[in-house]
């Protein structure tokens, strides 16, 4: 070959990469399509876990380093006939060559997966964790085309976010036939307005007077049927649809304070109010109805900077809106965290409330957090009050508020009263 053909080619070789992390660019994959019935590839797709925080705390220049330091990490681990491309913001696919000497393509998967969450990743002077949801398309080579493949792949990334992230989902055709219809399901009862929610009274434990109602999603099938939300959000969460169908119930409940004229707590996730889509749309409502809003944020979810989050938490009091922590005492609570982000209400974990009649460490838990919240002023709720017995303990520990199916199920809203 010539000298001037090895610049050539080098000069194509170099376009078809990204600068930014040294995968290969998008448009590597028009050279893939052209071969892609000739090669016996697997497709792996990755996906960074929470980057989009990373970007907002830490700014896009140091998301660009996890990236490159990610790509640089799949490199050493994968074969150099091997490809990784990179299809989004920070989304890789990785083309696995299949061959004799390459039989355990879900090894593979896994130990990118496993690897990337154990090294130790810097920005700065911070010791950051990083972890990737890896979707495993293992006969790719059998579809008739590249996008055919690439939209299997995809399926299976989404289900690995779905089940919790830093994990391994493989492709299989029967599974994913429910799946592409239960988010079908999910798309049309958001366009032809079947979202809908019901209201538990929330009561003030001593004079029995309701004070305010919890909003509980529901989905109405195109059959008339009343889907709870334990059946679809863990489907679509981290996904467009999870956004719209947070403003639609946000839309649903302000149409509710309108005509009923009643005080609203609305679960919503830390994440919600950290991304700026959801926390405009809050902001842009009118104070009249900010302040008949209670957002309940469940204690549950991991938050991955709890700077960001009290900075948001701020803004919606000062807009106007309550703030109360869900689910307390389901995770590893941060008593520190609690006093920063000052919030107005604790309503205490119903997995909790439930044994509190029975189980002396329930109960001594119970009592424990009500002295936190007495000691910082904070009324505390309990949930999931399903017994008088269990009345009778809460009333006893002199908790503030209650809910439950003892006192009211999940009333349908042209039932509030």
């Amino acid at each position: 070959m010539s000298i001037l053909n090895i610049f050539k080619k080098k000069e194509e070789d170099e376009k078809y990469i990204d600068k930014e992390t040294g995968a290969y660019n998008r448009d590597y994959i028009s050279v893939v399509e052209k071969d892609f019935l000739k090669k016996k590839y697997a497709f792996i797709l990755i996906d960074v876990d929470n980057m989009s925080n990373f970007v907002k705390v830490y700014g896009p220049e140091f998301a660009s380093i996890i990236l490159r330091d990610i790509v640089s990490l799949i490199k050493r681990i994968i074969r150099e006939n091997d490809k990784i491309i990179r299809v989004g913001d920070d989304e890789f696919l990785i083309l696995i060559e299949k061959d004799e000497n390459y039989v355990s393509i879900l090894g593979i998967a896994e130990k990118i997966v496993e690897k990337i969450s154990i090294n130790p990743f810097f920005i700065i002077k911070d010791k950051v964790k990083i972890t990737v949801s890896a979707g495993l398309h293992i006969n790719a080579d059998k579809d008739k085309s590249f996008e055919e493949a690439f939209k299997k792949v995809d399926k299976a990334l989404l289900m690995a976010k779905n089940k919790g992230k830093n994990r391994v989902e493989i492709y299989k055709e029967n599974n994913f036939n429910i799946f592409d219809k239960r988010l079908s399901d999910i798309k049309d009862a958001i366009a032809e307005n079947r979202v809908i929610c019901f209201y538990q009274p929330i009561f003030n434990v001593q004079t029995f007077k309701t004070f305010k109602f919890e909003s509980l999603i529901r989905i109405i099938t195109s059959e008339k049927k009343l889907i709870l939300p334990g059946m679809f959000l863990n489907l679509i969460k981290d996904t467009h649809i999870y956004k719209d169908l947070t403003k639609k119930v946000i839309e649903f409940n302000l149409s509710i304070i309108s005509k009923k004229q009643i005080d609203v707590s609305i679960n919503l996730l830390p994440s919600d109010i950290i991304d700026e889509d959801i926390l405009k749309f809050l902001l842009f409502i009118g104070k009249n109805f900010r302040k008949k809003i209670t957002i309940e944020l469940l204690e549950s979810e991991s938050i991955e900077n709890y700077s960001i989050l009290k900075e948001k938490i701020n803004i919606l009091k000062d807009a106007g809106y309550s703030i109360a922590l869900d689910d307390f005492g389901s995770g590893y609570s941060n008593i520190l965290h609690i006093v920063e982000l000052n919030f107005d209400y604790l309503k205490i974990d119903g997995q909790i409330i439930r044994k509190i009649d029975k189980d002396n460490i329930s109960y001594s838990a119970v009592k424990a957090i009500k002295g936190l919240a007495k000691e910082l002023n904070i009324p505390t709720v309990a949930e999931f009050i399903s017994s008088q017995e269990i009345f009778n303990k809460i009333k006893e520990l002199d908790i503030d508020f209650g809910q439950g199916n003892f006192f009211k199920e999940p009333i349908h809203p042209s039932d509030i009263r």
